[in-house]
């Protein structure tokens, strides 16, 4: 028998299958459940371990860094939060001073200003904040010195490197490779590594290796012996977190990994066998819910409330009531 509940909490978007094998008209009785966050959305407070092998782990997308000039002591700042010049005056860091990554490579980034839009770099030099959506302009390789991670050099697509020689406007046109000595296109970078969730660990891992690291994951995680654990010890429900792209599996978007659905279909058929309920909560809401990383944001901006990822998010619900409607008769 399913039971369909929705549920919109300030978190998350839950709705819940509760199945039994009583008779239609037959009381659930008390619930007593546990949840198995972690699994099938990741969250790096649950198993930090799996962000261990990234390259450069300390910069995942949604990693809010300042840059400061070494040889004028100041930080690199987003005139008016965006949509101006990139100057570096600024004597401490604030909301103007702090970029969000979007991680290309294990080295490339674009860097996200407070107003949501993207620096970019032009052939001519000029450095601004004035992009809404990033392409090869947008894009800046961050090279660390070995003796000291702080210290980077920033190279646009140009080839040329970013540099501070004037306090009222960042450039993009240092020629050669800089050393690290007191040069203005030596930065010191501060890093505040906010966000580990699914989208972080994805796409960190890159599309060659991450399939192998959330196969070992969700194969290893939760197990049929789990269920049979909770149920000797009288619990009769689970409650599984999920992410919107488990609707689109095996080949969810960039840069979700398939195989959720697998894992939830056994899910379901491990609590069948141990008479156990169901409760499927819908963690990660297209366009992100809320800042957080069990959303599946990518740096901590939420748009969930715009329509068309409203009525996406009611075709995953559809999707998922179909699926194990069918599953359980």
């Amino acid at each position: 028998m399913l039971r369909f509940l929705v549920l919109f909490p300030s978190h998350a978007l839950s709705f819940c299958f509760f199945f039994s094998h009583g008779k239609g008209g037959e009381a659930f009785g008390k619930i007593r459940a546990v949840n198995l966050g972690g699994w099938l959305v990741i969250e790096k407070w649950i198993k930090p371990s799996l962000f261990d092998g990234i390259p450069n782990k300390d910069l995942l997308d949604g990693t809010q860094i300042q840059l400061r000039s070494l040889k004028l002591g100041l930080f690199v700042s987003a005139d008016g939060g965006g949509g101006q010049k990139i100057s570096v005056n600024r004597p401490s860091a604030s909301e103007w001073e702090t970029f969000k990554l979007w991680r290309v490579t294990s080295t490339r980034f674009q860097l996200r200003v407070s107003n949501n839009d993207f620096v970019s770099a032009s052939d001519e030099g000029a450095v601004e904040a004035s992009k809404s959506s990033p392409d090869m302009w947008e894009t800046f390789e961050i090279i660390r010195d070995s003796s000291s991670s702080k210290r980077v050099h920033l190279r646009a697509h140009s080839g040329m490197y970013l540099q501070a020689k004037d306090p009222s406007q960042l450039t993009a046109d240092y020629k050669g490779t800089p050393g690290w000595d007191n040069n203005p296109a030596v930065f010191e970078m501060f890093v505040n590594t906010v966000l580990g969730g699914e989208f972080q660990l994805a796409n960190g891992y890159g599309l060659a290796a991450a399939p192998a690291i959330f196969e070992e994951h969700r194969n290893g995680f939760v197990t049929a012996n789990d269920f049979k654990f909770l149920a000797s010890n009288g619990i009769n429900a689970v409650r599984i977190p999920v992410g919107w792209w488990i609707a689109y599996d095996p080949k969810p978007p960039f840069p979700f990994v398939g195989g959720s659905l697998q894992a939830l279909d056994n899910a379901f058929q491990w609590a069948g066998v141990n008479n156990m309920k169901v409760i499927i909560d819908l963690h990660g809401a297209p366009g992100s819910q809320s800042p957080w990383e069990h959303s599946g944001t990518r740096d901590g901006v939420s748009i969930w409330g715009q329509p068309e990822y409203i009525s996406q998010t009611i075709q995953v619900i559809d999707f998922l009531a179909s699926r194990y409607r069918c599953a359980l008769h």
